[in-house]
């Protein structure tokens, strides 16, 4: 029968691996979301000529590190209320030509986030130890 060594050692390194994971990609969308937000609302004041104000002021962005999830946009009921005609503004009607701010701007952050993902993969994490943690004998 085989006695395996190091499972505990191997335990810790793993959980150090994956918290580190955990933060380099929240690290990685939270930074995407920033981006996003500011593309979105540099494009926004070049692309809408009349302004009330409220696309801009609504346009907002969240991040949450603990499910991983960032939003860009009309967040909220009340952002959602308040800008409704910001759909019409953006994707344009039979009489008024789309403005797409934000997907513009999704367009131009998005080669960045690729790359910022990809050096978040655990292959690019620093090694969390080093040397035979585990020895089957």
């Amino acid at each position: 029968m085989s006695k395996v060594e190091g499972i505990k050692t191997q335990r810790v390194r793993v959980k150090r691996l994956t918290t580190a994971l955990h933060e380099q990609v929240a690290d990685s969308i939270n930074e995407t979301v920033r981006e996003v937000h500011a593309a979105g609302l540099a494009n926004l004041d070049a692309m809408v000529t009349r302004r009330t104000g409220r696309l801009r002021r609504y346009y907002r962005k969240a991040f949450r590190r603990g499910t991983l999830e960032g939003l860009v946009g009309y967040i909220g009921a009340k952002g959602r209320d308040a800008a409704f005609y910001a759909r019409f503004v953006h994707d344009g009607t039979e009489e008024m030509a789309a403005r797409p701010w934000h997907d513009t701007a999704i367009e131009e952050v998005a080669p960045d986030h690729a790359q910022r993902m990809r050096r978040a993969s655990p292959s690019e994490l620093a090694r969390t130890g080093g040397g035979r943690a585990r020895r089957v004998r």
